[in-house]
């Protein structure tokens, strides 16, 4: 539910607009009864989408509240060359906000006062932008639907904004924390209460069950999504064997610390041991090896150093190296030929970044995930105005310290990058904490219950050496001959068992007077 607007954006939504008009006007020529039937429909009200929602044909979206569908649309955007001269209007306002030299922060309410003092725009038609949009789109039957993706961004920030008064944040910034030399101002709108978007959920539904790998703390939940949990658990999984073999490597061979915060980022002996970690675990471990650092710069730096002191071309004796970019097409790539070289035998390694695409969408399963390294604790960029503003809200309304929720962030996104290597139960894998700080209670204790049961004390102060004899002895181990009959009873249910839960079921539903259906075992 956050948007963020930018000097680029605008000017492709000027250019929609542009290309909106041509399309009325031949629709006007051509078939001028879709558009009266279309301005019928909205004098009506948006009966449809609020039909959609009571027969459960998309749950409720929270850009658009329930009781806008209850309303007539407003007349100055009926029309659908009024409308497109409105949003015209709407996106050459936006284009004056982005004409500033200094960060500019306020409220949703300072910026609607201003919007209406400075082009007469109503609070009330702003509302309505997402929903008329989608609906002219779908009247003019437009085939590149791609091409009016910005004009559609800018649309649902006109609707957020003049819907919600609290929960969000307008920042306008001049400089990119990225490129702070390049002029590019940026608007962000930005949601700092995540029960904003689940309160749709929880009003449709008597019983939610919210459930994943990586929920943990568990009552960390409650607290930023707005609801009082009826019970709360944390299982670990039933394998037939022990399938992750996690380890918290805190030193090189040298014996000196690793760590990626940031004052030893700049420590060319943390990265010489970052890379000879690596470089051991491509000798030992087969097939594919992906790691995952906290962000782009210092993944760039490191490899970069690697280069310079030659860790690279040892590493590619081993194993060829791939790296994921910022471009999505440039990583699809880099993905493809790492899947290849995992199939084809000769190893690959995939360098990338925590909260990026890999570490969210990306299952590697079997040969593409033997081994999941995490360089470092992915804290998110503190410096960021946005996280401040958050992180200011958090305390205020909901009592949570600011190193609390960054700690549980940042675990939550090392155990999704780790759990990556896991998809499955006769899949296995091993995964590397590369960073000192792992070692502490605070931080390997707010791990998913199922990675900390196979997280000894013995496994959490290693040197590299010692993780790579670790490495060995697990996939030996993994290496013995593994059927389905071994999971029987353990992490498959046998017959016998799923006969027995069958009676249970029966004598449950003969004495509650329900009728029984049988079960075919």
């Amino acid at each position: 539910m956050s948007v963020n607007i930018s000097r680029k954006t605008l000017d492709r939504s000027h250019s929609s607009i542009d290309s909106l008009q041509n399309a009325i006007g031949k629709i006007k020529e051509s078939d001028a009864t879709r558009l009266r039937g279309e301005y019928q429909r909205l004098v009506e009200g948006l009966r449809d989408a609020s039909a959609a929602r009571a027969t459960d044909i998309h749950l409720s979206n929270p850009v658009l509240p329930d009781e806008i569908l209850e309303e007539a649309v407003p007349g100055n955007i009926r029309n659908a060359e009024h409308f497109v001269v409105f949003m015209r209007r709407f996106v050459e306002y936006l284009k004056t906000r982005l004409r500033v030299q200094n960060v500019v922060s306020e409220t949703p309410q300072s910026f609607l006062f201003d919007c209406f003092k400075q082009v007469m725009i109503d609070k009330k038609p702003l509302r309505f932008c997402a929903e008329r949009l989608r609906m002219l789109l779908q009247t003019l039957r437009l085939e590149d639907i791609n091409h009016y993706s910005s004009l559609t961004l800018v649309a649902n920030f006109a609707t957020l904004v003049s819907t919600y008064s609290k929960g969000f944040n307008l920042l306008i910034e001049p400089y990119d924390d990225y490129s702070p030399t390049l002029y590019n101002p940026v608007l962000h709108f930005s949601c700092m209460d995540a029960s904003i978007a689940i309160k749709p959920v929880f009003d449709r539904f008597q019983s939610v069950v919210i459930t994943s790998g990586t929920l943990s703390p568990l009552d960390m939940y409650p607290k930023i999504l707005g609801f009082q949990p009826v019970t709360m658990a944390s299982f670990t999984m039933t394998l037939a064997r022990p399938s992750i073999c996690p380890m918290v490597v805190t030193r090189g061979n040298d014996q000196a610390a690793m760590s990626s915060k940031y004052e030893s980022r700049d420590d060319t002996s943390v990265v010489r041991n970052y890379g000879n970690l690596l470089m051991e675990l491509a000798a030992v471990i087969p097939d594919g090896l992906a790691c995952f650092f906290p962000s782009y710069s210092y993944m760039e730096s490191v490899i970069a150093t690697w280069a310079d002191q030659g860790i690279i071309a040892k590493i590619q004796r081993y194993k060829l190296i791939f790296v994921e970019t910022q471009d999505a097409a440039e990583t699809s790539v880099a993905l493809d030929h790492y899947q290849k070289a995992c199939c084809n035998g000769r190893g690959a390694i995939l360098l990338s970044v925590a909260r990026g695409k890999v570490s969210e969408g990306i299952d590697f399963d079997h040969q593409y995930g033997r081994a999941v390294v995490m360089f470092g604790i992915p804290y998110v960029y503190t410096q960021s105005r946005i996280l401040k503003a958050r992180l200011d809200y958090l305390r205020t309304h909901f009592h949570i310290r600011e190193n609390d929720f960054l700690t549980f962030d940042a675990m939550r996104h090392a155990a999704q990058c780790v759990g990556r290597a896991l998809r499955g139960k006769t899949d296995y894998g091993v995964m590397v904490f590369a960073d000192k700080r792992f070692s502490r209670l605070d931080k390997r204790g707010k791990l998913p219950k199922w990675i900390q049961d196979h997280l000894k004390d013995s496994v959490t102060n290693l040197s590299v050496e010692e993780a790579v004899q670790c490495c060995k002895r697990f996939l030996r181990q993994m290496a013995q001959p593994f059927r389905q009959e071994d999971q029987l009873g353990l992490s498959l249910l046998t017959t016998d068992q799923v006969a027995q839960q069958e009676k249970k079921r029966v004598l449950t539903d003969s004495t509650a007077g329900g009728r029984v259906e049988p079960m075919e075992v």
